[in-house]
């Protein structure tokens, strides 16, 4: 999106105010309506937006698509991979390999054709409203996925005898592990210490990564002993998302835990993908292609497992899809405590 050239309509010019012979008569011919000189309001709204930029652009108007530090398109010219807003010392600086450089004055100047004086204005109108450090959420959703992407880098792909393999292999007898389950070999618990690492991948119905899912083990293949041994990373909502366990086809299969969808698909002999809970089951959505999908559900006490399954048969029959539910005989039982 260009944004023009904004059009301000101004009151007749005033004619010039006569200085006398005292020169505090002069500096007083220069100072705005707030009592400060264009020079004391330049430095003191400087020093005061300093680490605040991304909530003032943001209140002044620009769009936070454009206060992100990575390249897209640029506000100004017509580039679509010229512009970054790096933000270089918290003065909302940025940068375009056509427009040029400036920091978070300049690119107000630049969008909305304001002089120096006039953005000056408005950044000190709003930059009391503004917390030091506020982060645009768009900047927000973007140190999350790059954390993301930094963990599943430091992972790889399970191979024979790791601490994936061996937790798998002994619960559940798999030897072929989904390309979406990879080992980090040395993950930091929130309780302050790190182990290995069991890592799945979050995917919405469209394939794109949503957040990764830990397991934490000991390095023999057993659960970690701390108190949450599986954890959600920060990342993007997980509505509708899942790990896939399998390569998509038009019939496939979705249950609550990990485990218990690896169990269900040596069962049914078919693609069984991770929820991961019960609630995000109940919100599933299954990807292009699929006509026809099983539930394998958990026999819950509590008839929470149950309920997410029956609750989520009904949205997919009711939009076009055939439904199986399977749920195993036993109270308190999943299909990976039901074993193959």
């Amino acid at each position: 999106m260009r944004y023009g050239r904004a059009v301000w309509k101004t009151s007749p010019r005033s004619q010039p105010r006569r200085c006398g012979t005292s020169s505090s008569t002069c500096r007083s011919a220069k100072r705005n309506r707030g009592g400060a000189t264009v020079q004391q309001l330049k430095t003191r709204t400087t020093d005061e937006a300093i680490g605040r930029w991304p909530g003032i652009l943001q209140t002044l108007g620009v769009d936070q698509r454009f206060l992100i530090n990575q390249h897209g398109p640029c506000p100004s010219c017509d580039g679509k991979d010229r512009y970054r807003f790096d933000d270089k010392g918290g003065r909302g600086t940025w940068i375009c390999s056509h427009c040029g450089s400036g920091d978070g004055f300049g690119l107000l100047q630049r969008l909305f054709g304001w002089d120096f004086k006039h953005a000056a204005k408005e950044v000190d109108r709003v930059v009391g409203t503004v917390q030091a450090g506020a982060v645009v959420q768009a900047r927000t959703e973007e140190s999350k996925v790059e954390a993301l992407r930094a963990v599943w880098r430091a992972s790889k792909a399970v191979t024979h005898g790791d601490p994936v393999w061996l937790y798998l292999n002994r619960r559940l007898g798999v030897e072929q592990v989904p390309a979406d389950l990879r080992f980090h070999s040395n993950l930091r618990h929130s309780e302050g210490r790190s182990y290995p690492a069991m890592l799945a991948m979050m995917r919405y119905p469209n394939g794109v990564g949503a957040s990764i899912h830990r397991t934490y083990l000991t390095a023999d293949g057993e659960k970690a002993p701390v108190d949450d041994a599986k954890k959600f990373m920060q990342g993007k909502p997980l509505q509708t998302a899942s790990v896939r366990l399998g390569e998509a086809r038009t019939t496939i299969g979705i249950a609550e835990g990990i485990e218990t969808a690896l169990a269900a698909s040596q069962r049914f002999l078919m693609p069984v993908w991770a929820a991961t809970n019960a609630a995000l089951l109940e919100a599933w959505v299954p990807p292009a292609g699929v006509d026809r999908v099983l539930i394998a559900g958990d026999n819950d006490a509590s008839y929470t497992g149950q309920s997410a399954a029956f609750v989520l048969a009904r949205r997919l029959v009711r939009d076009g899809f055939a439904v199986e539910i399977q749920i195993p005989g036993a109270v308190g039982k999943d299909w990976a405590d039901e074993g193959v």
